[in-house]
């Protein structure tokens, strides 16, 4: 884990807040358009032995297609789905520790400082100064730190709560994690073939996706 270093200036945060689509509408209202390749990667379903599962792994062992945009409450709902037992639902705008980690190691960040948001209204977080990110206008705190130590092994982000932040990026914005406080997701602009070793990782359950996509807020899809 990397303990990250509360920044005052904002204006790495407002760069990327100024690049968001603020409709709330599409995927480019998470990530910024541009990027080469977008990618939703969900949050793994822990078990109570410590263990974790796939969505993709459930959904095609119940015979049922997966679809890059699948939600939970259609995993719940959907004749056929088997939950396994003692499955727990991810939680919502938490990325998993694991996930963090092999999306860090897939990325390939640099040595050096990174960015990081995270939302202020979480209990115990930094209240100030924030600014407001597009389409919901979330107060975000913003972070540096890095993401590599020097062995080039995955430092796992967290905020002053703990927490895997919300937002991570790349000084020059070269690849750019984002999600919603309600997600059970991430989404991601990167390169090529930076997306190219995310698909390709056993450990990670990830979809390509189109910067135009309609994208959901798993707000009001909870259950």
């Amino acid at each position: 884990m990397s303990a990250l270093r509360h920044e005052k200036d904002l204006r790495p945060a407002a760069a990327v807040a100024a690049l968001l689509d603020a409709t709330g509408e599409r995927v480019t209202s998470v990530i910024p358009s541009g990027y080469e390749a977008y990618l939703r990667v969900l949050n793994p379903i822990e078990l109570r032995d410590g263990s974790a599962v796939s969505w993709t792994n459930i959904v095609t062992q119940s015979g049922v297609r997966p679809r890059a945009w699948m939600q939970w409450p259609e995993l719940e709902a959907v004749e056929g789905v088997v939950l396994p037992d003692g499955g727990v639902q991810p939680d919502m705008g938490s990325p998993a520790v694991s996930l963090a980690k092999q999306l860090i190691e897939a990325l390939r960040p640099g040595q050096g400082l990174h960015y990081f948001a995270s939302w202020a209204g979480y209990a115990g977080e930094i209240s100030e100064p924030y600014l407001p990110f597009p389409p919901y206008q979330r107060e975000m705190v913003l972070y540096s730190g890095p993401l590599i130590d020097d062995d080039q092994s995955p430092l796992v982000p967290n905020t002053a709560t703990g927490r895997v932040p919300m937002y991570w990026w790349s000084r020059d914005l070269r690849w750019l994690v984002g999600h919603d406080i309600y997600a059970r997701s991430l989404i991601v602009g990167c390169t090529r073939t930076a997306a190219r070793r995310i698909l390709e990782s056993e450990q990670l359950d990830a979809y390509p996706v189109r910067s135009s996509d309609s994208i959901l807020n798993e707000e009001f899809l909870q259950t």
